[in-house]
């Protein structure tokens, strides 16, 4: 039988900002999110890819070979950055996460084993999100303020979670240009829109285990559609909100082609530049809201 009865959609609302501005009157902003999903990458599917050498040293390169790039190059544009670690990342890799601290940039939660949280119970999602936060409160001294979902999965339950744990923005949807506000029955949540034109994954996913699958686009492709991207939130005054793989984009070549878009993007003096959450905190700003407890 066919069924043409409409979908029960979740209970989330969508807040939007009439009047939305950058600090200073800019342009547009940018935030650098870098998704450091190590070794959980792998895993997160399978706990079994933990003994497929070459899927975790594929994904082990954007931490010990990468990452050291990575923030060198942020240090040189004087560009701060937001990197989004899975817990177990984060414990199998302190001195990774010291070293994003001690630079300036924020560490944000996404997940313990990079966990797609779609499809599971509350009580699964729970234990996920306070495992995950209490790892990177020990490592970093402070709870994580924000969260983007691994797999961009992510229901009106997981908002209220994030509301029950202080978490104060979430980096999934990708509804809008400008941040908005997301909330349920629990509260409201700084919601900073993402794209998939922004994501690494698309054009230079890889996926060793079990498929053995790559995408192989060249850099030159990816710097021509981030920089129209970028050309275009600029003109529109969005939000030019990145999902880069130090493991994808932290390959050399690629890495060169960023250090480009980099000096293209530095040359306007209309953009603003932040963490994540600095853009969190610009909007409860201009919302007159207030954030989760800190």
């Amino acid at each position: 039988m066919i069924d043409l009865t409409p979908p029960a959609y979740p209970e989330v609302s969508v807040r939007t900002l009439p009047g939305f501005v950058w600090p200073e009157g800019k342009a547009c902003g940018v935030t650098i999110g870098w998704h450091v999903d190590g070794e959980a990458g792998p895993l997160g599917w399978d706990r079994g890819a933990a003994a497929h050498l070459a899927a975790v040293s594929e994904a082990a390169y954007g931490i010990t070979t990468a990452m050291p790039r990575i923030l060198d190059m942020h240090r040189r544009f004087g560009i701060p950055a937001t990197f989004f670690v899975p817990g177990h990342v984060a414990e199998r890799h302190p001195a990774m996460i010291e070293a994003i601290l001690v630079e300036g940039h924020e560490v944000a939660h996404h997940g313990y084993m990079h966990e797609n949280v779609f499809g599971l119970s509350s009580e699964h999602e729970r234990a996920v999100f306070e495992h995950a936060s209490s790892i990177l409160q020990a490592l970093t001294g402070r709870a994580p303020r924000g969260w983007s979902a691994p797999g961009w999965g992510m229901t009106a339950q997981t908002v209220d979670i994030m509301m029950d744990l202080g978490l104060d923005y979430d980096a999934s949807l990708m509804e809008r240009d400008t941040p908005f506000l997301i909330g349920t029955a629990a509260g409201e949540l700084v919601e900073l829109p993402i794209s998939m034109v922004l994501d690494d994954w698309a054009l230079f996913g890889a996926s060793l285990h079990p498929a053995g699958d790559a995408a192989t686009a060249t850099a030159a492709q990816a710097g021509q559609t981030w920089r129209e991207e970028f050309d275009g939130l600029r003109h529109y005054g969005g939000l030019f909100n990145t999902t880069f793989h130090p493991n994808l984009t932290g390959r050399p070549g690629r890495l060169l082609m960023l250090a480009e878009l980099f000096s293209h993007m530095r040359s306007f003096d209309d953009v603003w530049w932040g963490t994540c959450e600095q853009a969190a905190a610009h909007v409860r700003t201009l919302d007159g809201s207030h954030g989760a407890a800190a």
